[in-house]
């Protein structure tokens, strides 16, 4: 189990990472937004917010990667989920207590349950069942913990994965002998100066 989750965390996300020629600041950027949506028990359409996070952060003209965004949306998948999305939920319970607002506890068993109906049924079907046992079960304090811990894990993505990118590069860079703003100028352009680079090729 433990194996299959790194294997994933591998293939799906530092691969990615590694793997990406993009400037630095829209990869950490995309890795942040892709976290804030991934830790949130929206299963089923966070990809859906991110790429509509991408538009509208377009329309402003802040840039992040959006294939990095959507590739962090894999932290919450079905092996990982049972365990993030009752852990937003019990931290949501004990949040909403600090306001005086009780709710009853689910179990662990039972809420792996309906993880696993979710996940077995097709994917519109698998939505409305997922949706239908948030507003009635599970809603409000798993969306409280999600918040909880996606806030704080979005800011700390950012430097953390700037630094891991930085690093990776450097050490591209000392293979080809270079240092790494002479390695980033010869691999990395950013979209527009790809598509100003096609246009004068034409």
């Amino acid at each position: 189990m433990i194996k299959k989750i790194i294997q994933l965390f591998y293939k799906k996300i530092i691969l990615p990472l590694k793997e990406v020629h993009a400037p630095r600041e829209e990869i950490a950027l995309g890795a942040s937004i892709g976290m804030f949506w991934a830790i949130n028990p929206l299963v089923g359409i966070q990809m859906y917010l991110v790429t509509m996070t991408w538009l509208i952060f377009k329309f402003f003209n802040i840039r992040f990667n959006l294939p990095i965004a959507l590739a962090m949306v894999w932290i919450t998948n079905p092996l990982t989920m049972p365990i993030f999305y009752y852990t937003f939920y019990i931290t949501g319970i004990y949040f909403s207590k600090l306001f005086n607002v009780n709710f009853v506890i689910l179990s662990f068993d039972k809420f792996k349950m309906v993880i696993e109906r979710t996940t077995s049924l097709g994917f519109i079907d698998g939505i409305w069942y997922w949706i239908q046992f948030l507003l009635d079960d599970f809603g409000i304090p798993a969306l409280i913990g999600g918040l909880v811990w996606a806030i704080p894990l979005s800011i700390l993505t950012y430097p953390i994965v700037f630094r891991f990118i930085t690093k990776h590069r450097t050490e591209l860079a000392k293979k080809e002998g270079i240092t790494l703003e002479e390695w980033e100028k010869k691999h990395i352009h950013s979209l527009k100066e790809i598509l100003q680079s096609e246009i004068l090729k034409k």
